[in-house]
């Protein structure tokens, strides 16, 4: 049995979702493989909150196509691109029975994007970069990282949209781990990230529906496994509210001012000094336009409030140490039983067997529960802070 992985979030599992674990399931017209799901846990790429836990929407993709799922741990599911994409990578990677890796794109051609990917990691291209850099530009890396490559190639790499991006980065792990796990890309057949476009509706149209209320626009944007999990957990006060996070984020910086932030991972002084600048203002909108600039987007902002808050520290993003069992069926568990003995990185079963395990593996457990732990606190009916602690994988 082959096995397939793909790298994701599911907030929420819509129907692009299924469409791509199809095509994982049976790359280049192969017989069905297995697919592993590697997850964001609480917290996403862009520094938000999944709307429901990371038990819930594993069990969805589990019934929706994936046989395994495993987190990918905060704060690597919270960090930048090129961090988010390589930790994912690395556990797929390490598990040491993954034979595709399978992304979408809007590009949809696995060939231009490795081209992309080679001349980024060319010594020509970072040449190039470097003097760029020491002229003294003031530009954010990726604009200055898109002009460069547009001196050189006579294109923009960035103007396709935000999936091309992190298959950028997708592809420089995979080459940087010397792996040999086949990467295979499906075109985006939807709206961008961003809600604009045609096609299956993006996971930010899904949450703007849910925050107006609009269930015959969810039902239809979404399996009705995901669906139904929606409007249980908006029946019973467990959807996670991202406006809930800025009040406990502004509380700590304005108690402790640009001591709360300074120090601290992915967050220059330049930053740190805009976000406590600006700490006064009333709301997560008005906050995001005003410490956002050409240099620091929305989702810098938002990824610089979570590790204020969590308190995350440069020594607490290297390798990622270890992955948690979200949910399974029959050949997940099987699929397992193989990972116990291929895999170089620690694949926990039961959350509470992390903190017996070696340093490096039970303080990464324990920021990532930190997150966990607030993320509770975003519901209407939050549990108590330790409850997914003593959550055990969704068996099916």
């Amino acid at each position: 049995m082959k096995v397939s992985a793909v790298i994701c979030e599911y907030n929420p599992f819509h129907l692009g979702h299924a469409y791509q674990l199809r095509a994982a399931a049976s790359p280049a017209g192969e017989k069905e493989n297995a697919v592993i799901a590697i997850m964001s846990g609480s917290f996403t790429q862009r520094g938000e909150p999944a709307v429901l836990s990371k038990y819930q929407r594993a069990e969805i993709a589990v019934r929706l196509g994936a046989d395994l799922v495993l987190e990918l741990p905060f704060p690597y599911s919270s960090a930048s691109a090129e961090i988010f994409g390589g930790a994912g990578v690395s556990i797929a990677h390490r598990l040491g029975c993954v034979d595709y890796l399978c992304f979408g794109s809007e590009k949809g051609d696995i060939a231009a994007l490795q081209t992309v990917s080679d001349r980024l990691q060319s010594a020509e291209y970072q040449r190039a970069l470097a003097a760029h850099l020491s002229d003294g530009y003031e530009n954010a890396y990726r604009t200055s990282a898109a002009t460069v490559y547009q001196r050189l190639y006579g294109e923009d790499f960035t103007k396709n949209g935000s999936n091309d991006l992190l298959s950028l980065s997708y592809l420089s792990a995979l080459k940087k781990y010397g792996s040999a796990i086949t990467p295979m890309t499906v075109m985006r057949k939807g709206e961008r990230y961003n809600g604009e476009g045609e096609g299956f509706a993006s996971a930010t149209s899904i949450r703007s529906y849910l925050k107006t209320e609009h269930w015959d626009r969810i039902r239809a944007s979404v399996p009705k496994e995901t669906a139904n999990a929606l409007q249980k957990a908006a029946e019973n006060g467990r959807l996670a509210d991202a406006e809930r996070l800025y009040p406990l984020y502004a509380a700590l910086v304005r108690v402790r001012g640009k001591d709360a932030l300074e120090g601290l991972y992915d967050i220059p002084l330049e930053l740190a000094a805009r976000c406590a600048k600006y700490i006064y203002a009333k709301n997560t909108e008005a906050y995001l336009s005003l410490c956002a600039s050409k240099n620091y987007s929305p989702s810098r902002v938002r990824r610089a409030m979570l590790t204020a808050l969590m308190n995350v520290r440069k020594e607490d993003v290297s390798e990622v140490p270890y992955t948690l069992v979200l949910a399974a069926n029959e050949t997940g568990r099987a699929l397992l039983k193989t990972i116990r003995k291929t895999s170089s990185i620690p694949v926990i079963t039961k959350p509470a067997d992390a903190e017996r395990m070696d340093g490096d593996v039970a303080r990464a457990f324990r920021l990532s529960a930190r997150a966990d732990s607030v993320w509770e606190l975003l519901c209407d009916v939050p549990r108590e802070g330790n409850a997914m602690i003593k959550e055990s994988p969704v068996m099916l």
